[in-house]
């Protein structure tokens, strides 16, 4: 059992981006005290954070660092708390990778100092602490929160490649950082706290589900102008069914997510924040083609 458990730990750290797993995170709902029986803890010797996961965060923390550096290559010869200091915060989405820029800090800190220490406490917590330039930093999250600061990075990053709008990938950051936020039990470091942001929306991160074709209705003239989303009963709950919606208006492109939706509806005027990031405005990369995948339907040809 021990070699499938490696086999198969092996198996996600090498093809984990095709590997679709569902996400536990621990929730309480009172105040009662937990029944729940578990197995003897494993020695402290032998339980420690998989070498992977501390290897991908210190990345993680490095590909921010390189990217700042790409913008503004005078941070070059800054320490890492100055690094923080100086990343832009011009927009709502800077101002949370800032955010979890700091975070990674404290845990690559932990990583690397002589004196740093990284465990697992016997309640499943991970705490990583180090005192660095006479400053004591400490990170107590879950193994989950962990796994999320990958993957807000590895979003964040990508980003720039996609289509799409800004409003977009701040309303998936700004729920990455509240999920993450959500993981930590205590934080420390130069500033002592974290900065808390009141999120626009609530975003459904885990699934999107994408519509090309979505019947429109136009209502309204001037300011009040609108168009309504006939989406059927998909519309009407937008956290069962997150839906992206394509929409071509005026000869743009514009990809309007369920949870930006009024009463099945959004204002002409707020189009242009959705308005993808494209070329010419209107044309979406290649890679999306698989996205839309669909057979033509010929009339007269049965199915089968």
């Amino acid at each position: 059992m021990r070699q499938r458990l490696e086999m198969l730990a092996h198996y996600r750290a090498s093809c984990g981006e095709f590997c679709v797993r569902t996400e536990h995170r621990n929730i309480e709902t009172s105040t009662r005290p937990r029944r729940l029986n578990f197995a003897e803890p494993q020695p402290a010797e032998t339980r420690s954070l998989p070498g992977t996961l501390v290897l991908a965060l210190t990345t993680a923390y490095t590909l921010l660092a390189d990217w700042q550096e790409c913008n503004d290559p005078q941070v070059a010869t800054l320490g890492s708390w100055q690094r923080y200091l100086a990343l832009p915060r011009r927009t709502a989405t800077e101002k949370y990778m800032a955010e979890v820029f700091r975070i990674l800090r404290v845990f690559r800190c932990a990583a690397i100092q002589r004196n740093g220490h990284i465990e697992i406490r016997e309640d499943g917590l991970i705490r990583a602490r180090c005192d660095y330039e006479r400053c004591a930093l400490n990170l107590l999250t879950t193994q989950t929160g962990l796994e999320l600061l990958l993957s807000c990075v590895a979003y964040y990053l990508e980003s720039f490649d996609q289509p799409f709008p800004e409003a977009y990938v701040e309303s998936m950051i700004g729920q990455y950082y509240a999920d993450i936020v959500g993981e930590i039990r205590a934080f420390a470091d130069n500033d002592r706290i974290l900065f808390q942001f009141r999120q626009k929306r609530w975003f459904n991160r885990h699934v999107r589900l994408d519509c090309a074709n979505p019947q429109l209705r136009r209502d309204g003239e001037g300011e009040g102008e609108r168009y309504f989303v006939e989406a059927g009963k998909y519309g009407a709950d937008a956290a069962r069914y997150p839906i992206d919606f394509y929409i071509t208006h005026n000869d743009k492109l514009y990809i309007v997510p369920a949870e930006a939706l009024r009463d099945g509806a959004i204002r002409t005027a707020e189009l242009p924040v959705w308005c993808a990031r494209t070329v010419d405005g209107q044309t979406l990369p290649d890679a999306f083609r698989l996205r839309f995948a669909c057979e033509k339907n010929i009339v007269g040809l049965p199915m089968t």
